[in-house]
């Protein structure tokens, strides 16, 4: 259940939790319907290596770990506005950073996948687009305002449940 709008957890979308490891009994903060970003990258790190015969070889080696922001999109609701409030304390300063899980949930509710968002922290509001559409099962579909919100992590790890 969402504590911000008492509804159950919605099936074949994904859930923002602000804990690592959360059961499916424990509130989240809202749900989404897509979830894209979190590249994760690795610079490369190129050195000259020389030989005893003055030969130069050039090496390479793995540097810094860096992870693009994580987004999240979903309708506009009453858990969009929970969202923003959330992004309004970091652009004050008062947001710390926490960690975050995103589970991606099967068609009746229940986790499949969850992704963990270390020491993260909400960075960006995306403008609100007018012309988001869900379809529904006759092939017709409800227009909604999109809402996309974006976290910036220190680390991801990728969880499959056994």
């Amino acid at each position: 259940m969402s504590p911000l709008t008492d509804q159950p957890t919605p099936a074949a979308q994904y859930s923002l939790y602000d804990l690592l490891n959360p059961s499916p009994k424990t509130p989240y903060l809202a749900s989404f319907d897509a979830l894209t970003g979190g590249d994760q990258s690795i610079s490369m790190v190129t050195y000259n290596v020389i030989d005893e015969k003055g030969m130069v070889t050039t090496r390479v080696m793995p540097g810094q770990t860096t992870f693009e922001p994580v987004a999240l999109l979903r309708p506009v609701d009453a858990s969009s506005v929970g969202m923003y409030k959330l992004l309004a304390e970091a652009i004050l300063g008062k947001c710390i950073r926490k960690n975050y899980s995103v589970s991606m949930n099967d068609s009746q509710g229940n986790p499949a996948a969850w992704w963990n968002l270390y020491n993260a922290l909400p960075t960006k509001l995306d403008g609100f687009s007018f012309n988001g559409r869900i379809a529904g099962p006759d092939g017709t579909g409800v227009y909604y305002t999109d809402f996309e919100i974006y976290f910036q992590a220190e680390s991801i790890e990728f969880v499959v449940p056994s």
